[in-house]
């Protein structure tokens, strides 16, 4: 099994206090507030939604993305003429390197605020720690990212988080996919492994580890040699150049690469292609992300990489569809950031739950309406797992998607249900 950490203890609300105390400053110049629309409408009240987002630090392309996402749905929303009365207004802080006092200064600022009726992110902290302050002060809290974190946290007494909810599944396909797909290949022929044998790459935080022991795990009942494990720290990584050396030296048939940090793949990838072995490269997350093909150009032909949650991009997929015209007409671009997509759909599913509710100050009404949604989000169809409090996983719920770049482009290669394209030989394997 994947291995989920220990979770942090939660700091006191007094701690927390006098933290905050001494940070006011901090707290008060990253934080900001977007509105489209101003003070009281007639019959509701204009209410805040508060977004964690890591808008500096390693993680800040993802923060970025995060934000775009939040405001679109409230721009949306308001535009349409609010919800049950009420408009909506985004207060964004800034996590910052996602070190526990950041993200607990953060949820302070929210949860002293009364305004502030939910809370929204991707994802906050390594741990998902502030699930349990965010749930004591009864904010309705939807979150994207570390739902092995989160399913340790809330399966333990589901009761006791009824305001918590995460639109992402259970991580556990993200430890089967490639592999399932890797011995798919070498059955059907466009790839044959010379001696079954993978190099794996983590980095020292719960997403990586816990994703990347899943794989060893699969790969291992599956058959094939462990070549080589590496474990570089959590932050940024500029020089590969001792652990690519030992990925030469093994000479394996397939590299993973659980560094989740767009520009640490990214990195990496110019630094293998300098003197590539015959191997395939499994990437997670970082190549979902715009920035990385920015900094990767045409050295990101032939990745492999995968996401849960983001966007699917397939045409005969509505939500999605429409979503990504949305993107390009308010950002320029139809590449809909992942990280986006998640936030853009916690808001929506809030927004629907508070249509049938009525009372934004009813945080507990909200969440048990949250916890019966069935509905068609761009990241798929978003439906409740009572026990765990995570979306259901599966091609006909929240879809594992399965990506490879291709002529310069994300070509989405599996479910065969959304599929539009299928796997190639990377360049650098192609044989004069």
């Amino acid at each position: 099994m994947a291995r989920i950490p220990s979770r942090p203890p939660r700091p006191s609300r007094a701690f927390a206090a006098l933290a905050l105390t001494g940070a006011v400053a901090l707290t008060a110049c990253s934080s900001t507030t977007t509105s489209a629309s101003g003070g009281e409408t007639e019959g509701g009240k204009e209410i805040q939604i508060g977004l964690l987002a890591p808008l500096t630090g390693g993680s800040a392309a993802d923060g970025k993305g995060m934000q775009q996402g939040a405001e679109l749905a409230v721009k949306q929303l308001n535009e349409r003429g609010g919800v049950a009365g009420h408009t909506f207004k985004l207060k964004t802080v800034d996590v910052q390197g996602q070190s526990n006092d950041a993200v607990t200064k953060g949820v302070q600022t929210l949860t002293d605020d009364e305004s502030v009726k939910a809370v929204v992110t991707g994802y906050a902290s390594t741990s998902n720690f502030e699930i349990d302050e965010l749930a004591a002060a009864e904010k309705v809290y939807l979150i994207g990212g570390n739902t092995a974190q989160t399913q340790a946290i809330i399966e333990k007494d589901p009761a006791k988080y009824p305001t918590v909810w995460s639109i992402t599944p259970n991580y556990d396909a993200y430890g089967t996919e490639p592999v399932e797909l890797a011995e798919k290949w070498a059955e059907e022929g466009p790839w044959k492994p010379r001696n079954k044998s993978v190099f794996v790459v983590r980095s020292d935080n719960p997403y990586s580890e816990g994703i990347a022991d899943g794989l060893v795990k699969t790969f291992t009942s599956k058959g094939w040699k462990i070549a080589g494990e590496e474990k570089v720290p959590f932050g940024p990584v500029n020089d590969w150049g001792t652990i690519i050396g030992k990925i030469r030296q093994a000479d394996p048939d397939f590299i993973v690469n659980t560094d989740y940090q767009v520009s640490n793949e990214a990195g990496f990838m110019q630094q293998f292609l300098q003197n590539p072995t015959q191997s395939l490269v499994f990437m997670q997350y970082g190549p979902n992300q715009p920035q990385f093909f920015e900094l990767t150009k045409d050295k990101a032909e032939g990745v492999l990489f995968n996401n849960l949650a983001g966007l699917v991009p397939a045409a005969n997929f509505p939500p999605a569809v429409q979503l990504q015209k949305d993107w390009k007409a308010a950002y320029g671009s139809d590449d809909v950031d992942p990280q986006g997509v998640m936030t853009y759909v916690e808001i929506m599913i809030y927004a629907e739950a508070l249509k049938q509710v009525g009372d934004p100050d009813d945080a507990l009404a909200i969440g048990s309406a949250i916890s019966k949604i069935d509905t068609e989000q761009a990241s798929g169809r978003i439906v409740f797992d009572p026990a765990t409090h995570l979306a259901k996983q599966g091609d006909d719920f929240v879809p594992l998607q399965s990506f490879q770049f291709q002529d310069e482009k994300r070509v989405l290669i599996a479910p065969d249900k959304y599929s539009d394209g299928t796997f190639r030989l990377p360049p650098w394997m192609k044989k004069s």
